[in-house]
């Protein structure tokens, strides 16, 4: 089971904002990613407005700036 849950992080802990659904004690892998600007998830004009910096530059070779943009 794969899920996308919100939360909060207080010191070690993770404080989610809804509950997990499995069973106390139950062993769980997390991947954390963290959000820097509130819920917002890139829509397409975000990724147009990427792009388009990316035209106007004139490069060539974009892969090799692919680290400047955070996912």
């Amino acid at each position: 089971m794969t899920r996308t849950l919100h939360g909060k992080v207080h010191g070690r802990m993770i404080e989610l904002d809804e509950d997990l659904g499995v069973p106390e004690g139950q062993q769980v892998e997390v991947d954390v990613r963290v959000i820097t600007d509130g819920r917002k998830k890139p829509d397409l004009d975000d990724v147009y407005a990427i792009l388009a910096e990316r035209f106007d530059t004139g490069e060539s070779d974009v892969a090799e700036r692919h680290n400047e943009h955070p996912s």
